[in-house]
Formats: C-alpha cells, sequence, structure tokens
C-alpha cells in the first residue's frame, strides 16, 4: 500500500512540474498584438479654423478627439499605441522636409505621455508626408502583428515624393497591414487623392472627425464572424467540401486559405476573418467562383453567399474491356467559354458548377461534344464503346499512319512508330486505312495502304 502510495505521489508531483516547466499552448482567445501608429499633422495650416462658420480650429479638434481617444485605448488589452508628428519642428520658411518626429515609441502604457505630447506640440511647418511614411517603417518594433496607421492630414504633400507609392510598398512587405487616411477640409479631386493608400475619409468639421474615428477603431477593434454560404438550386447553404481562398484587395496577397466545412448541424462554419482589409475572394470549384472586395462590417456575423449549384460528369465505356493500360489513358478535357477547366480520368465522378460544357474524349479518333448540359444534384453520364485493339507486327521499321475518311477526305489520326517492330493501338470502332511504307526505301511508289475495321471490344491482329 505504501509503495502505491509512493507512486501516486510522484505521478501527481511530476504532473506538477510538468505544468510549471512544459511551455503553455497558446490559447484560441489569445489576441494577436495591435499596433496603431497615429501620423498626425502639425503644419501651420493645422491652426486655421475649419470653416468661416466656426472658430474652432483644426488642431485643437485633433488634440481633443485624440485625447479623448486615449482614454478609452487605454483600457484595450493587447493594443500597443505610437505617436509620429510632421511639421512641427521648423518654420515654414525653412521648408523642412525632414521634419517629423517619433513622439511616442509603441506602448501598452504610452496612452498617458501621448495626451501630454499632444498639449505640448505646436504646429507650424509643411507636410512631409511621404517621407513621415517612410520613416514610420522603422516605428514599428515588429512585422509580427497587425501594424496599422492612421494618417491624418489637412494638407497634400510639400515635398518630392509619392505617399501611395511608401504606403504600397510598406503593405507589400508585410511591415504595415493596413494604412487609414483621414483628410481634415478636402474638397473636389483633393479628397480622392488618398484613395490610393487604403480607407481614405474626408471630414469637415470636429464631429465628422471624432464620427470617422469611431468607425475606424471599430473595424480595428472589434472581432467579427463570417460565414460563406455556398448556394445549391434551391437556394440553400448545402453545398461544400471547396477549397477557398482569400486574398488582399490592394496586393493580392493570400491571408486566408481553407475547405470549406459544414458543422454538426449542417450549417457552414463560422470563420474568423480580420474585418480590417478588404479581401477578392475565390472558391475553387469547376469552373472556380470569384467575389471581389469583400468588406466584413465588424461585431457583427457576415454572411457571404455565393451561387454554387452543381451537377456531375462521368464518362463511362460500354462493353467488353480488353487492354485496361490503353483504356486508362482515354481522358475527357472539359471546357467552357475560358478554356480547359479540367482534365478528368474515365469512370470518375467530377462536380461541375451546373451549366453548359464542350467535352474533348482522348479517344481514337477524338470525339467532341459541345454544350452538354450540367444540371443541379444530376449526373450527366457520357458513354463511349470500348475501343478495339489493333495489333501491329511488322517486317520492317517502317513510317506510316492511320488515316480515316472525313467528308470525302483522308484524314490523319495517328502516327505509327517507326522505331518499333510491334506496336498495339486501342481504336474505336470504325472503318479506317492504314498508309505507310518501309523507313528506310528509297522511293515513295513503294507505299502501301490498307482498309481495316474496327470492332469494339475485339482484337485485330495485322503483319505490316
Amino acid at each position: 500500500m505504501r509503495a502505491s502510495t509512493n507512486i501516486a505521489l510522484l505521478g501527481l508531483l511530476g504532473l506538477l512540474l510538468l505544468g510549471v516547466f512544459m511551455p503553455k499552448q497558446a490559447s484560441a482567445q489569445q489576441e494577436e498584438r495591435t499596433r496603431i501608429l497615429f501620423l498626425l499633422d502639425a503644419s501651420g495650416s493645422m491652426t486655421n479654423p475649419w470653416s468661416n462658420r466656426t472658430t474652432e480650429s483644426k488642431w485643437n479638434s485633433a488634440k481633443k478627439i485624440l485625447t479623448e481617444l486615449m482614454d478609452s485605448l487605454d483600457k484595450q488589452p493587447n493594443v500597443e499605441i505610437g505617436l509620429r508628428v510632421y511639421g512641427h519642428l521648423s518654420s515654414p520658411t525653412q521648408r523642412n522636409c525632414q521634419d517629423t518626429r517619433l513622439e511616442a515609441g509603441f506602448s501598452l502604457s504610452s496612452t498617458a505621455f501621448i495626451k501630454t505630447k499632444l498639449q505640448q506640440i505646436k504646429p507650424k511647418g509643411i507636410t512631409p508626408i511621404t517621407y513621415s511614411l517612410s520613416k514610420a517603417a522603422n516605428d514599428f518594433p515588429s512585422a509580427d502583428g497587425r501594424n496599422i496607421i492612421i494618417l491624418m492630414t489637412d494638407g497634400v504633400e510639400s515635398c518630392e515624393g509619392d505617399p501611395c507609392e511608401v504606403a504600397a510598398d510598406l503593405e507589400r512587405r508585410g511591415v504595415v497591414l493596413k494604412h487609414f487616411v483621414i483628410g481634415f477640409g478636402f474638397a473636389g479631386d483633393t479628397a480622392n487623392l488618398f484613395d490610393c493608400m487604403g480607407s481614405n475619409y474626408t471630414v469637415n468639421d470636429e464631429q465628422g472627425f471624432k464620427s470617422v474615428m469611431d468607425q475606424i477603431m471599430l473595424r480595428i477593434l472589434n472581432k467579427t464572424t463570417t460565414e460563406v454560404d455556398l448556394l445549391d438550386a434551391s437556394k440553400k447553404p448545402t453545398v461544400t467540401n471547396a477549397y477557398m481562398t482569400f486574398s488582399s484587395t490592394r496586393h493580392h496577397a493570400i491571408k486566408y486559405q481553407m475547405y470549406h466545412t459544414l458543422n454538426k448541424k449542417g450549417l457552414p462554419d463560422t470563420l474568423s476573418l480580420d474585418p480590417v482589409e478588404d479581401y477578392d475572394m475565390i472558391v475553387h470549384t469547376l469552373p472556380p467562383i470569384t467575389k471581389q472586395k469583400v468588406t466584413l462590417t465588424p461585431d457583427v456575423h457576415n454572411t457571404i453567399k455565393l451561387p454554387a449549384a452543381q451537377g456531375k460528369l462521368e464518362v463511362l465505356l460500354l462493353g467488353r474491356t480488353l487492354d485496361n493500360n490503353l483504356n486508362n489513358r482515354i481522358k475527357c478535357v472539359v471546357r467552357n467559354k475560358s478554356g480547359i477547366l479540367n482534365v478528368q480520368n474515365l469512370t470518375e465522378e467530377v462536380s461541375y458548377l451546373a451549366g453548359k460544357y464542350d467535352l474533348e474524349i482522348l479517344t481514337l479518333p477524338r470525339l467532341y461534344l459541345d454544350d452538354v448540359t450540367i444540371k443541379s444534384n444530376d449526373t450527366y453520364t457520357v458513354q463511349i464503346p470500348s475501343p478495339g485493339i489493333v495489333n501491329l507486327q511488322k517486317k520492317y521499321e517502317i513510317v506510316g499512319g492511320i488515316f480515316m475518311m472525313v467528308k470525302g477526305q483522308m484524314e490523319k489520326i495517328y502516327d505509327l512508330a517507326s522505331d518499333t517492330r510491334v506496336e498495339t493501338i486501342a481504336l474505336q470502332p470504325g472503318k479506317y486505312i492504314i498508309v505507310h511504307r518501309q523507313k528506310n526505301a528509297g522511293s515513295s511508289h513503294s507505299t502501301k495502304s490498307q482498309n481495316i475495321e474496327v470492332r469494339s471490344g475485339e482484337t485485330l491482329n495485322l503483319n505490316l
């Protein structure tokens, strides 16, 4: 009894030690680190009022809204905040195109420091947006996680450079996940100048600024769930087992890839997709289903509905099969208007979206079926006769081919092998002409021809 107790205690101690020293598995609820860099315009024009109807300056509104925002962000777990400001270090007469500085580096507890900095900064210079973006690349301590830049400006680039090009490069390299741009008081074509950077907003007063910032924060911080409904002919989400990819709309990099699944209740599985990005979606059916620029709404359950009714196609041989090795070479090429969709094996059932297709069956000679209609929840079966087998025994090495008559003209369907004395060929039932001559013959007049008839499932032995 004592020995058993000691063993039990040792086992318990071992489990406790394992609990201490073994690395803990990441919880399913563990969140990815989110870093938000506020890239704030402090050029001289920011001291101007929003319009002639108010005395409130754009700078005072920016300070107020961002200060209030820091209070709410301070309570967000796993979120780091940074502040880079441009246009506040030099006077406008100096035209300093490197006037930018990281005023607060990323930290889980930087919000109080940022609030203090916002009160100290005095706008005065120009707007070197491109240079500021390029420097912002080094502000993020890591490319891991969700790195986001929110650019706020009341003007366009003051110096040389293309902010859209820099922003695109940061996203392509994975330094930044997403750029948001808030333009203060933009009008006309100016309002669209930053569309190329990402999500672009124009605000014309303090309330509008607050509303847009709330929208952006909702998109960045709030969770969302998504389901993909692949609809059958009755518009019910019963289609499944299709491979899906979600790519960045802006840079086409694949962000998610998975096989569509129905849960135990027979309903589409719930997906966790980041609502910050827009996605181009492909469901890899035959042919593929595509949906461009899928925008997810945060904090709600998103449903993506796609028509995906499918039927099946099978190609079967009728009659006796003499040589499976030859028969297994027969394939069915399936085309639509876009080109070749699939090369299908005999006896294989393959699903296709309901619609019309052209078939090319790689028999000798080839068989063509146009406008084959595959219906939802139905199987279209193509039955072709089993070929006959032609065995050729050649006395000499020969050159030649197998022909058939098509609309009164000779049409070649096969070249005979010139370097072998024995050849086996599978041909569809029908009448053919074998034309040949000795390979090393010195005259064309030595050409010979022979009419043959091939029957399904039978073997024809010929000596040439």
